[in-house]
């Protein structure tokens, strides 16, 4: 069917309970088709609190039409203004 999805957008944000800990601008979620697929995140970032961006668990949420998606973080890596994350399957 297909090897891989990729969805894209503006704002989102990853939370630690209802703490914002990462603010995005812009992000690119990819679905790698592989034993099992795999959802990967990657995104420019506006502001981090690195404490909270350390806690569990972490989940990334982002405003659709008609409500918004969420994704569970598995592992979270920061840079200067970018990140990458492994996420879990979809929520929402």
């Amino acid at each position: 069917m297909f090897d891989s999805l990729t969805i894209h957008g503006g704002a989102g944000s990853v939370l630690w309970g209802y703490r914002v800990a990462v603010e995005l601008k812009r992000w690119t979620i990819t679905r790698v088709k592989d034993d099992g697929g795999r959802w990967i995140l990657s995104g420019t970032f506006t502001r981090v609190d690195k404490f909270q961006a350390r806690q569990a668990p972490l989940l990334f949420t982002a405003p659709r039409p008609g409500g918004f998606w969420a994704w569970p973080v598995k592992t979270l890596a920061l840079g200067d203004t970018n990140l990458r994350a492994s996420l879990g399957p979809p929520e929402r």
